[in-house]
């Protein structure tokens, strides 16, 4: 189960991110579905298991879209809220060809928050882990007591600096920080010393995602390093949103933390092949055919 962010994104190649007052050819335009816990959510359905996700959309052109993007991956909307005559979120990414790295141009929607009653506590309490990006951050803070006092795991996609994550830090199981976030909440250069003192504010388990760097992670019992896998990137949009996927399909799988973190590793590479945060997903058999091949950078 997932609650938080969902839009649509326009993602398109450029040979160099222009300067101001020029211009670029924009290339392989394409439209996916995007934001960072639907995103998680149709990782791991593309991996076989069953996925719902908690959001708020409108009844616009976007909102449509991102309908859409869901069901046909199969993910369960039947608790997707869709509020009239307001705006969806959308985005604008840019990606510079040969690096893989982007740029994101994007507008928020202006639906109102999720309310108490628009969140379904049944559907919480009957779920095995409960996803939040803290994006929206009463609604997420009520999701997580409703999945605390059902004991269902909790992990938090803290992608950028923001009040609703670390308000839910304490709350969460497994923690996962992007490399940014990281640099943003501490001024430690060590991305092991942030993560120990994230660990401090009450996380069972904290995650920090390097991007090409690999991951690390810190419980009060261990630590350990799992590096980067080596593709050729076209494209990192989402890589940390199918990172994210991964490590839950992991956990549903009872696997430990070090066999849980290689594949989430291997299952966000093989997404950096195509454009998009979500073409290149790949389904179990791909992920489990890379690994016996141990592409390790």
């Amino acid at each position: 189960m997932g609650l938080g962010q969902c839009c649509i994104d326009y993602l398109g190649v450029v040979e160099q991110y222009p300067d101001v007052n020029a211009k670029e050819e924009v290339n392989n335009l394409t439209v996916q579905g995007g934001g960072p816990v639907a995103t998680a959510m149709v990782t791991l359905s593309r991996l076989g298991a069953s996925t719902s996700f908690i959001g708020k959309i409108s009844d616009d052109y976007f909102g449509s879209l991102i309908k859409d993007g869901l069901t046909n991956e199969s993910v369960n909307i039947d608790h997707l809220v869709v509020e009239q005559d307001k705006r969806s979120q959308f985005a604008f990414i840019i990606i510079e060809k040969g690096s893989g790295k982007r740029t994101v141009l994007w507008s928020g929607a202006n639906v109102t928050p999720l309310r108490l009653k628009e969140i379904n506590r049944g559907v919480i309490d009957t779920a095995k882990v409960l996803l939040l990006d803290g994006l929206m951050k009463e609604s997420s803070m009520i999701a997580a007591q409703y999945a605390r006092d059902a004991r269902v795991k909790i992990v938090v996609d803290a992608g950028s600096m923001r009040e609703g994550a670390l308000a839910l830090i304490n709350m969460s199981d497994y923690f996962i920080a992007s490399e940014d976030f990281a640099r943003q909440y501490s001024r430690a250069n060590d991305p092991k010393a942030i993560a120990m003192e994230l660990l401090g504010l009450g996380a069972k388990t904290v995650i920090v995602t390097l991007g090409e760097k690999g991951s690390i992670c810190v419980t009060p019992e261990k630590y350990f390093y799992q590096p980067a896998f080596k593709v050729k990137a076209v494209d990192t949009t989402g890589c940390g949103d199918v990172f994210h996927g991964a490590f839950i399909f992991g956990l549903l799988q009872k696997w430990d933390l070090n066999e849980t973190m290689r594949f989430a590793s291997a299952t966000a590479a093989l997404k950096c092949r195509e454009i998009g945060g979500r073409a290149a997903i790949p389904d179990l058999r791909e992920v489990e055919e890379f690994l016996e091949n141990d592409n390790l950078s």
